[in-house]
Parts: structure tokens; sequence; C-alpha cells
């Protein structure tokens, strides 16, 4: 593995309360996993999960070690296109420091905001460093 990247196994697991404005949702969310401007991975569409989608995708990611932000975003799929439902940005450091032994896996939850801060759910997944 090259020491200048960081290498990871992320699992998206789940969404919880979903939501637009006071509105649950009836379906067709998908995750999509980037940093920067790098674009790492997208998940199924969930067409029966409404406000609990389930994806449980597992996927593998690259990317330098010099970021320090993994943005999640939770987005709906629509006959107008995709809407995005929340985000959330992933310190690096919330799987990267600390002591965990190797091949740890982290299960994490964050909550999902618009972009007006405004709270969207919950995404739930897991990460695991790999060495």
């Amino acid at each position: 593995m090259h020491p200048q990247f960081l290498f990871l196994e992320m699992t998206i697991i789940s969404a919880e309360e979903l939501n637009l404005g006071s509105f649950p949702l009836k379906k067709n969310t998908f995750v999509t996993v980037h940093s920067g401007l790098q674009h790492h991975a997208t998940t199924n569409v969930d067409k029966q999960g409404s406000s609990y989608p389930t994806w449980n995708e597992k996927f593998d990611i690259q990317f330098p070690r010099t970021v320090q932000y993994i943005a999640i975003e939770v987005k709906r799929q629509t006959l107008l296109g995709n809407v995005m439902i929340g985000m959330v940005n992933l310190p690096v450091t919330d799987f990267t420091k600390g002591y965990a032994a190797a091949n740890h896996i982290h299960f994490l939850s964050y909550v999902l905001r618009d972009r007006y801060g405004v709270r969207k759910g919950i995404i739930n997944l897991s990460i695991r460093v790999k060495e």
C-alpha cells in the first residue's frame, strides 16, 4: 500500500428519519461518497425503505492522506433529477486518530443536514482502515 494514500473499506449501512421539511420520504434514496472533487462511490437506489432506507453496500476507497473530510450525501431520485436530502462531512480523524487495532471496524452514525443546517436524518456506516 502506498504511504501517501489512505485505504478504507466503507459500508453504507442505512439511514433513519429522512425527511423533506415536515414530510417523511417515500422512496428512491441513494448515497454518494466523495472527498473534494474526487467521487469515490454511489450506492444503489433504495426503492422501498421510505424514511428508513437500507443499503448495506461495501466500497473500497482510496484517497490522499492530506484529505481532512469525506463528504457523504443522501439524495433522492426524482423524475426531474436528483435532489439533495442532507449531507455530512466526516472528519477523517474520527477513524484515524487514537488507538485502534489493525483493521478495526468503526461503526459510526452522523446527523445529516441540509445546506441551511436543518437536521434531515441520520446516516449509519462502518469504516475499516486497511493496513
